[in-house]
């Protein structure tokens, strides 16, 4: 699973001045809402998501900084999905009425990044068993604004079970099992909202051991 970041885009200079501000866990928009304008990301983590008719909630996209997303204000006029800080971030709307040739290429090219990201993203959940699944996401997220390093050098993810279980397409109780037995086999180490990476080097052996 990658989660490369988009180059920043010119189109970023028609987006308004004045970015708004998001803390982790809060939403931008939902599903059903009207879709006057795009978003550029400046900062953080987003993520778009929809809810399945079991009510499990399915992550459908990670949204990077320098991304352009809610591109619903180019076709419907309304949202497909909710969208969701998962750690603090800054964006800044775009009004389509502003765009020109040159800055739709800009939103193309951003966008067709996004869709390698999104097919990167199907091949990882259908590749390989749910413990190489949780340890490429695990080894992914730790590259984003939810990763940090503890004082002795050890990386950590800000994540939960059931992040995790949402970006796997696996339930909550499953990962639960499987965190448990990674942390038995000295791969992690679970705290509140937290997992610390301790053995990098073998998640990226299960990781790769995941897609045989």
């Amino acid at each position: 699973m990658t989660l490369t970041q988009s180059t920043p885009m010119t189109v970023a200079t028609l987006a308004d001045p004045l970015s708004r501000s998001l803390r982790g866990g809060e939403t931008l928009y939902y599903g059903g809402d009207n879709a006057p304008n795009l978003y550029r990301l400046d900062a953080g983590l987003l993520r778009a998501v929809s809810l399945t008719s079991q009510g499990r909630t399915l992550t459908v996209r990670h949204i990077l900084p320098g991304d352009l997303f809610g591109e619903e204000a180019l076709s419907t006029g309304r949202r497909l999905y909710q969208v969701t800080a998962l750690s603090d971030a800054a964006v800044r709307a775009i009004h389509p009425q502003h765009l020109g040739a040159p800055e739709v290429m800009e939103v193309a090219r951003s966008l067709a990044v996004q869709v390698e990201r999104l097919m990167a993203d199907g091949i990882h959940l259908q590749d390989g068993d749910l413990r190489g699944r949780i340890a490429r996401y695990l080894l992914t997220l730790a590259e984003t604004s939810l990763g940090s390093r503890h004082a002795d050098g050890l990386r950590f993810v800000r994540v939960t079970h059931e992040l995790i279980a949402e970006g796997t397409g696996a339930t909550r109780e499953s990962v639960s099992k499987l965190i448990g037995e990674m942390r038995d086999d000295g791969l992690v180490m679970p705290a509140y909202r937290c997992l610390t990476l301790t053995d990098e080097a073998g998640l990226r052996d299960l990781a790769g051991a995941g897609r045989d």
